[in-house]
């Protein structure tokens, strides 16, 4: 039976390995079918996939993208799309252009706390393109204001504290169409994590096609609801380890939350499937969500 873990981060967005040694990190670890998915880049998939051809491992194409339903912020993972998609790759660097004006916007909240930080010095801990709160915290545990990234976190970093900048408003319909339109597959990442299971039916009716059952903070009564819920509304059951590297903040068990062998088949079956519509569309006019026209809101 293969070793299956559909959600891992690299350092092309805030993952501590780079996604060479992610991959190998995988492979020492039995793993035989890695999903790379970075928030909000495509960056390390090549090199991943560079790397992967030579030990021998199989690296689905992904990515983790932040949206919104109505005030909740939710991500929407993106398995086998299409690295090449022109429209995916504008839509993902005005959503890492946000998340630039966010760090600057967290330090200047920051600074008005008597904690000054320098945006460079930030903006240099993501040694990829998408830069995030770990990499503020990072910067703080540098300059000594706390000692973990669990405090900067707790203290700062976390929604209702002082250093909390919230996210562009991204509609999650836009989200979900501009993967299928890449030929992915879109599934709500991690729905333990909002409580509100509510969304789910609304976002099956706008083209949601999986859910993220198997994860490390899911405990055995969120895994079985999430398992009737795939089976509810006709649903791909996904999964992973959502690994960073980072103890005491992130998932740091690289693939000790993995997807039975059946349930990744089904979804290359509808990724494949995806790609084949995705592809008819192309050049149909309407047929995406410019991200401008997505009604994006208040930061």
């Amino acid at each position: 039976m293969r070793l299956i873990d559909l959600h891992a981060h690299t350092t092309a967005s805030d993952g501590v390995l780079s996604p060479q040694e992610l991959v190998r990190f995988a492979k020492d670890c039995n793993i035989s079918v890695l999903a790379v998915t970075d928030h909000d880049t495509l960056e390390g998939l090549p090199a991943a996939m560079a790397e992967a051809s030579q030990v021998g491992l199989e690296v689905v194409t992904g990515v983790e993208i932040t949206a919104h339903v109505g005030d909740l912020e939710i991500h929407i993972l993106g398995h086998f799309i299409d690295p090449d998609d022109n429209q995916l790759a504008a839509f993902l660097a005005s959503s890492r252009h946000d998340r630039i004006e966010r760090a600057h916007r967290m330090i200047a909240k920051l600074w008005a706390l008597g904690l000054p930080l320098d945006a460079d010095e930030v903006l240099s801990m993501a040694r990829g393109s998408s830069v995030g709160r770990p990499h503020v915290a990072r910067a703080m545990i540098r300059r000594g204001y706390v000692t973990s990234m669990k405090e900067a976190f707790d203290r700062y970093l976390t929604t209702g504290k002082p250093g909390y900048v919230e996210r562009s408003r991204i509609p999650a319909i836009g989200v979900i169409r501009t993967i299928k339109d890449a030929g992915g597959v879109p599934s709500l990442a991690h729905p333990g994590q909002y409580s509100h299971d509510e969304i789910i039916p609304s976002l099956v009716q706008h083209g949601l096609m999986g859910l993220e059952v198997y994860h490390l903070e899911h405990d055995t009564e969120s895994l079985f609801r999430y398992e009737r819920a795939c089976l509810r509304y006709g649903l791909l059951a996904v999964g992973g380890s959502d690994y960073h590297g980072t103890p005491g903040l992130r998932s740091s068990g690289l693939g000790r939350s993995l997807v039975p062998e059946a349930k990744f088949e089904q979804l290359r079956a509808a990724a494949s499937a995806s790609r084949t519509t995705a592809s008819g569309c192309k050049g149909e006019e309407g047929s995406r969500i410019p991200r401008d026209q997505a009604g994006q809101g208040s930061r």
